[in-house]
């Protein structure tokens, strides 16, 4: 499947929903690149990953062999080899971009300036999880993984190296897993009423005036959890990423230790 792309200098890697973090730059994490999904774009053609956990049109990773008790094992991710120009069409307009050239990838300095030319690719693995290892020419190997713990993110890393993200603060919706900020706009229906968002100044009357003043109360925390419980439960696509939460969590207008509490209970049923 990769023998077309033999040869083929790498012009650019294209990260679609890159990671945001605060004090980094976008999509960049250490020397790894993290987004939901990545396209290498080479000369003519594209090898293209995307996790399932954020693109419902690829529920599963792709499949490399089965282990000796007939389970599949996979990548994680979906990877595809497509022409450069059809890119575009396997994401919505509106997701968030972003090119970087091979120069701007700061991993690749560890690992040679030659032109980012493709040799080989073969299967590896970092601790129990299965990548695909890329070799460009005079720059070494490098992984790429998926990371179910991060939202799903792909990872592009110098060979063995992998991003550690041990917590992150979510202040607003346009955050990394900003899925989990009570103003996301996500709608949900709660005792019989509509719920714009999570968020206080969205609560229905008498909620809102009661409660909104005293984000410390337990009633506060019980009708928050109850919306946030509720938001889950009715997007099955946010759900998923939920459960798979696998870091610390510090949301604002959450209480401490809501985020956990709900995953748990979430996790027993579903």
């Amino acid at each position: 499947m990769l023998e077309q792309l033999l040869l083929q200098p790498l012009r650019r890697i294209e990260l679609i929903q890159p990671w945001r973090a605060a004090g980094n730059r976008p999509g960049v994490v250490g020397d790894s690149l993290l987004a939901g999904a990545m396209a290498l774009h080479f000369e003519h053609s594209a090898l293209v990953f995307r996790s399932p956990l954020r693109f419902s049109a690829c529920q599963t990773g792709t499949v490399i062999g089965f282990r000796s008790d007939g389970a599949v094992q996979t990548l994680g991710y979906r990877f595809d080899v497509v022409p450069s120009e059809d890119v575009g069409g396997l994401f919505g307009a509106c997701e968030p971009r972003l090119s970087l050239t091979p120069d701007q990838w700061p991993g690749l300095c560890h690992i040679g300036k030659a032109q980012s030319v493709f040799l080989l690719a073969d299967l590896g693995q970092h601790g129990a999880s299965n990548c695909l290892r890329l070799r460009l020419l005079d720059r070494g190997w490098c992984s790429v993984m998926y990371r179910r713990d991060l939202d799903g993110a792909i990872e592009l890393s110098p060979q063995d190296e992998r991003a550690e993200v041990s917590s992150i603060s979510v202040s607003s919706p346009g955050d990394e897993f900003g899925w989990l900020h009570p103003a996301s706009a996500h709608p949900f229906v709660l005792d019989g009423r509509y719920w714009q968002t999570a968020h206080p100044r969205d609560w229905p009357w008498p909620l809102a005036p009661e409660w909104r003043s005293q984000p410390l109360s337990s009633e506060y925390r019980r009708v928050m959890k109850a919306a946030l419980r509720a938001r889950f439960e009715q997007h099955g696509n946010l759900r998923r990423r939920f459960l798979a939460l696998g870091i610390s969590v510090v949301v604002t207008g959450v209480a401490d230790g809501l985020i956990e509490e709900l995953a748990t209970e979430l996790r027993e049923i579903y």
